[in-house]
């Protein structure tokens, strides 16, 4: 218990701090109206059905958005700008109905399966491809508030293998801005800075394994709880188990960005899920 307790204060969580924004549906109605500010929006109304999803009409395209990400994560960080972060997600809203696909802003990041087919139940043809066990490589384009998935008709005529390798390569321009926290002493905490949905695309990378190898020489365990974070572990640790566990349960108690509730495994250099 005591470890699950310094796990939610590493991760910035106090439960008995009072949530900046108590209710969702109100939380809602205030990312209603700064859409409809946004120039190009003919109507923005809350879905009856769900708490947390807006129907937005950008042009002749409707849009379906869902702001339960954005209100788990201004309530966890609440010296976050509430006002910018709103206005990031309004403009990122609407810049995937514009996305200019291209090799500069191709990049790999990691997603479930669950996700994909959820995906390609709206209708959208993916780029993607299976990593190991429940997770998948999806390919997006980045763009400047927002990431959006691409289709293979974007790119006519290329290889699988050469937009695999570009996707990586502009990965890697980001290397220089990983920021490593090791104080939990059994873990290390990764993640990209200024592109922090780049940070569980890191297992993909053979140069930032090389740039760990000192701390973590041998065997470990991966923790991928949330899109914007890589928690490592040294597998020989007694305590890597339980801690990559309890750092999974509080990170989806927070319920935010959520990718996977698995623990991994590289071994021998291999990505590897645990049964």
């Amino acid at each position: 218990m005591a470890l699950l307790t310094s796990l939610a204060s590493f991760l910035r969580r106090a439960e008995a701090q009072k949530q900046r924004f108590p209710d969702l549906t109100e939380f809602r109605e205030l990312v209603i109206a700064a859409i409809k500010q946004h120039p190009g929006v003919e109507s923005a109304i809350a879905e009856p059905s769900d708490p947390a999803k807006i129907n937005t009409k950008i042009g002749d395209v409707d849009v379906t958005t869902d702001v339960t990400n954005l209100f788990g994560y201004l309530n966890s960080y609440p010296n976050e700008d509430a006002e910018a972060a709103i206005d990031r997600f309004v403009r990122g809203l609407a810049e995937t109905r514009l996305t200019k696909v291209s090799e500069d802003n191709l990049i790999p990041v990691i997603r479930t399966l669950q996700y994909v087919e959820h995906l390609k139940s709206m209708g959208l043809d993916l780029l993607y491809e299976p990593l190991v066990g429940e997770i998948v490589v999806l390919y997006m384009a980045d763009l400047p508030d927002s990431i959006s998935p691409v289709a293979p008709k974007d790119f006519p005529g290329r290889k699988f293998s050469d937009l695999r390798e570009i996707a990586l390569n502009n990965v890697k321009k980001w290397l220089p801005k990983i920021v490593s926290d090791s104080q939990l002493g059994f873990a290390c905490l990764y993640y990209v800075e200024g592109n922090t949905m780049l940070s569980s695309s890191l297992i993909l990378i053979d140069e930032f394994w090389l740039s760990i190898k000192s701390q973590f020489p041998d065997d470990v365990l991966l923790a991928l709880p949330r899109r914007d974070q890589l928690f490592v572990f040294d597998a020989g640790n007694p305590q890597a188990q339980v801690g990559a566990s309890q750092i999974i349960e509080v990170t989806f108690n927070d319920g935010f960005n959520l990718l996977s509730d698995k623990i991994f495994e590289r071994r021998d250099g291999k990505l590897l899920a645990q049964a």
